[in-house]
C-alpha cells in the first residue's frame, strides 16, 4: 500500500473496508493493524483469490469476481513477471488490454487470457464500510460507477489514477475527479508511481 493506512485512518476514521482487485491479500495486516475485522476483498483471479481465502479470518469476506459497471463476463489479461507470484506474477493484470504498460514494464508480460464474471458494488449489501480501495489497472471508472448506491455511504476511496493510456480506453485522472464529485469527494494527495500512473486518496468535503 502506498498511502499509509494508520495516516488515512488519522484523516476519517475507518470502519470497515471494501477492497478491489485484492491481488494475495496484502493489506489485511494493516487493516487489521486498525483493529479492523470487516474487511471484505474483490479477486477475479482464482490462484489469486485461493491465495486470500487462506489468509481471511474472523469476519472478513472474499468473492471470486471482478467488479464493473454491469454484470457481464469478460475477457481478463492476465500478467506474468519472472519468478512466480511472489514477485507480482498476476499483479497487472486487467479487463483492459494492456498499452503503454507494456512499454514502461516490460518485464511484465501478459500472455494469458481468462473469462472472468463481472458484477456490481451494488449487487452487495454493505453496512458500515466507509473506506473503498481500489487497485484495477485501468478499470476503475466502471467500478465506480457500478458503486453509485454504495458511493453516497463511502468517506474515503484510495485508487489507482492514470494521466496516459497506460491499459487501452483507461480514464484519465480528470474523469475520476469529476465523477467523484457528484459525490462530494475530492482528490486530497496523489502520488505518480511512473509518467502515466499512480495513485490517489478522495476525502468526502
Amino acid at each position: 500500500m502506498i498511502f499509509d493506512i494508520k495516516k488515512i485512518n488519522d484523516i476519517r476514521k475507518i470502519k470497515g473496508v471494501i477492497h478491489v482487485g485484492g491481488f494475495v491479500g496484502e493489506e489485511l495486516l494493516d487493516y487489521r493493524s486498525l483493529g479492523l475485522d470487516n474487511t471484505v476483498i474483490f479477486e477475479p483471479q482464482p490462484k489469486l483469490f485461493e491465495i486470500i481465502q487462506s489468509k481471511i479470518m474472523l469476519n472478513e469476506k472474499t468473492f471470486n469476481v471482478a467488479l464493473g459497471s454491469k454484470n457481464e463476463n469478460k475477457t481478463m489479461y492476465i500478467s506474468h513477471r519472472e519468478g512466480g507470484i511472489i514477485n507480482g506474477c498476476g499483479a497487472s493484470s486487467s479487463l483492459l488490454k494492456p498499452k503503454k504498460h507494456l512499454e514502461e514494464h516490460p518485464e511484465v508480460t501478459f500472455p494469458e487470457k481468462i473469462e472472468v464474471q463481472v458484477k456490481t458494488l451494488d449487487d452487495y449489501c454493505f453496512s458500515n464500510f466507509n473506506f473503498l480501495n481500489i487497485d484495477v489497472q485501468g478499470y476503475e471508472l466502471e467500478v465506480l460507477k457500478g458503486g453509485i448506491k454504495l458511493l453516497e455511504k463511502i468517506d474515503m476511496i484510495l485508487t489507482e489514477i492514470n494521466r496516459d493510456e497506460v491499459y487501452e480506453g483507461c480514464p484519465m485522472v480528470e474523469e475520476i475527479d469529476n465523477f467523484l464529485l457528484q459525490f462530494g469527494m475530492k482528490r486530497i494527495f496523489e502520488f505518480w508511481q511512473s509518467k502515466s500512473w499512480g495513485d490517489a486518496l478522495y476525502v468526502k468535503i
